[in-house]
């Protein structure tokens, strides 16, 4: 448990602390700076990920810091421009919509994205030390977490961080293109040697880690943004606070995400919120434009999801508010929209490139995740009220049920219209996610289509609204009581002085022992796939004894992708022809080798391949992932099979079996197979 702590001490440092020293280094108040660190951070990593690939540089902890240096003389530079008496013209001193906090609303603040991380990172950390085989070395069963942590180990390993060469990895023989987000992973690499951890033990920390620090950052902005419809900016701050601290006991938030292994999404979407209320801001302060546009391209690159949310809210928002109150004028707040548009769009280039690069392979509104038999006020229920897959065992919570509609009411109250549609827009896609909500159903789609169309990560979106909503509800209650102790203690200053900070300090107390009570499902639910179904400890006991012999690490290792045995290469380091379950391009030889590897020592083309690709050991551990993927091949019935099932039951002229441990078996190549031929 220390570990896990260590890494989200440091994983919040470097999250945070880069992207604020460079946002308030381009004029943003520090508060502001502080919640827009992230995506700022996240930006900053993109760019110089991708930068450095293209010039030779590697990616790690000292070139990373010369990254973040030359962004703050960047951003000195923005200043310095801004100050000069051409440019005040277009960038007048607003009336701020940001003050200064006093020291109480600070420390709520404060207090409740604490009380937020902390239960997010205990509850999805703590079961794994305890309860999980392998402990923080222990193997998630769920398809992308092999990606994850692979990516981690990869851009460790070779200093290439950027986005557009992730098919260096995917595919070891061809290296063939692939674009993936890859900004989540990269940063992770660095903190990587800052503490200590094997790459195994990294993502399963580290996944939690950047959560418990991004949700509660994102909900709390959300809430902030609502409260500012009516309250002051310190009363908004007390009502953010208690919204990052109640975006805990959400679990399509965090814990859902943790398990299914989408926190690349999980991410991007929560920073998503920050960067749209920045850009909402800079029609107002135009000092912010570009620190929008970074914070925008940040959430974007962490992973596209990022851009639709916040555009879906930046959209709302002009079409509900900003149009009917607009700051310089409709057309000038227009244009300062479309400049900070057209920042961010130079700023994700990269990521414009990749996605149009892999669209063949990506069609992303064609996923499909319906069920039958749900009708459309169930499908909306589950939708409005974290239901949907694969929480239907946890649904309904009435007490997040009941503060999400107070909350909501509460929105109506302070006329926060894009707010409430922000939350009834993506109810609606969640729920079309579930059940075809009729000619809605493809604009709805399409919106979908880029969290492909599945309905835990659209409920997370909502869930993230729905915080914010509870917390205001929950705040509001606070400030009232506050107020009322404040009244009858008018003789007493000092009483009065302290009523808000009490009532807020009772409010968290309440929220943590929430969290208590609601640990054992939450942290059931962050550690569901966590069993060894597929890669369990006889698969960890294999690896580590491979790592050990002769000629391993110096080998290629022949493994089924259907089987998730690529998981060798972030465990051990070792390599195998296929460290993820697909790969993209195949190679002839790839192809030839892996339908082939029964008749390793009878086949001299197969023979030969072997020798070329330098293949010292052959690992089998069924099964497969996917049903279709096991069995005898038979292709004209649409079963692919399993090419390794003959080597299983025949075994191969040319492999000898090494080790066997449950399911699990390698073989060694022999002598006579890999001695050159005359």
């Amino acid at each position: 448990m220390m570990l896990g702590a260590w890494v989200t001490v440091v994983t919040a440092l470097v999250l945070v602390v880069p992207g604020a020293l460079v946002g308030r280094r381009m004029t943003l108040p520090w508060p502001v700076a502080i919640a827009a660190g992230p995506p700022i951070t996240f930006a900053i990593v993109s760019v110089f990920t991708v930068l450095y690939s293209a010039i030779g540089f590697e990616w790690n902890a000292v070139t990373a810091l010369l990254a973040v240096v030359l962004t703050l003389l960047a951003g000195w530079a923005y200043a310095a421009v801004l100050s000069t008496r051409r440019l005040r013209g277009f960038t007048p001193d607003p009336t701020p919509d940001d003050p200064p906090l006093d020291r109480r609303a600070t420390l709520a603040l404060i207090g409740g994205v604490l009380v937020g991380a902390v239960i997010i990172a205990i509850t999805c950390i703590r079961p794994l030390v305890n309860t999980a085989f392998a402990g923080l070395n222990n193997i998630s069963q769920v398809w992308d977490s092999l990606w994850h942590a692979s990516s981690l180990q990869w851009i460790h390993e070779t200093g290439v961080g950027s986005a557009l060469r992730m098919g260096e990895l995917m595919n070891y023989d061809t290296h063939g293109f692939n674009y993936y987000p890859n900004t989540w992973h990269a940063l992770g690499a660095v903190i990587m040697p800052l503490t200590g951890a094997n790459p195994v033990e990294l993502y399963n920390t580290y996944s939690p880690a950047v959560l418990a620090i991004t949700v509660p950052f994102g909900v709390a902005s959300l809430a902030y943004w609502f409260a500012r419809h009516r309250f002051d900016a310190n009363r908004s701050a007390v009502l953010a606070g208690a919204a990052a601290a109640v975006s805990a006991l959400f679990p399509s938030l965090p814990y859902v995400e943790v398990q299914l292994t989408s926190v690349p999404n999980a991410v991007g979407v929560s920073i998503a919120p920050i960067a749209a209320i920045l850009v909402i801001s800079a029609v107002r302060d135009r000092r912010r434009v570009l620190p929008a546009a970074v914070a925008l391209s940040g959430a974007t690159a962490t992973h596209p999801s990022g851009l639709i949310l916040a555009g879906v809210i930046v959209v709302l928002w002009w079409l509900l508010e900003g149009l009917w109150r607009p700051a310089y004028g409709r057309l000038a707040d227009l244009l300062t929209l479309i400049v900070t548009g057209g920042i961010t769009v130079v700023g994700i280039a990269p990521v414009v490139y990749g996605t149009i690069s892999v669209a063949d392979t990506n069609e992303l509104p064609f996923f499909d995740f319906r069920e039958e038999g749900i009708g459309v006020l169930k499908g909306l229920g589950q939708a409005a009220f974290n239901g949907t897959i694969p929480l239907e065992q946890h649904y309904p919570l009435w007490g997040l049920i009941i503060l999400t509609l107070l909350g909501l009411g509460v929105l109506a109250w302070m006329r926060c219209w894009a707010g409430l549609a922000g939350w009834v827009v993506f109810v609606l896609v969640a729920a079309n996610s579930v059940v075809a909500l009729g000619p809605l159903s493809y604009p709805l789609g399409a919106i979908g289509g880029y969290f492909y169309n599945s309905p835990h990560r659209l409920t997370f979106v909502v869930a993230m609204f729905s915080a914010a909503a509870a917390g205001l509800a929950l705040g509001v209650v606070a400030l009232a009581v506050a107020r009322l102790v404040s009244g009858w203690s008018s003789s007493d200053a000092g009483r009065a002085r302290w009523a808000m900070p009490a009532a807020v300090a009772v409010l968290l107390i309440l929220v943590a022992g929430a969290g208590v009570v609601r640990y054992p499902a939450d942290a059931q639910i962050a550690s569901k796939e966590r069993g060894g179904k597929y890669i369990g400890p006889d698969d960890l006991a294999a690896y580590h004894w491979l790592e050990g012999q002769p000629g391993a690490r110096d080998s290629l290792i022949l493994n089924n992708l259907d089987q998730g045995t690529g998981w060798i290469y972030p465990v051990t380091g070792l390599t195998p022809l296929f460290p993820f379950y697909r790969a993209n391009d195949f190679s002839q030889r790839q192809r030839d080798l892996y339908w082939g590897v029964s008749t390793i020592g009878a086949d001299p083309h197969i023979d030969q391949i072997v020798r070329d690709m330098n293949v010292h050991y052959v690992i089998d551990s069924p099964p497969s992932y996917w049903p279709f993927q096991n069995g005898v091949p038979d292709p004209e019935n649409g079963v692919q099979g399993d090419p390794f099932l003959a080597l299983r039951l025949h075994g191969a002229p040319g492999l000898t079996p090494v080790f066997r441990q449950g399911n699990v078996t390698i073989y060694r190549v022999d002598d006579d197979v890999l001695a050159p031929q005359g």
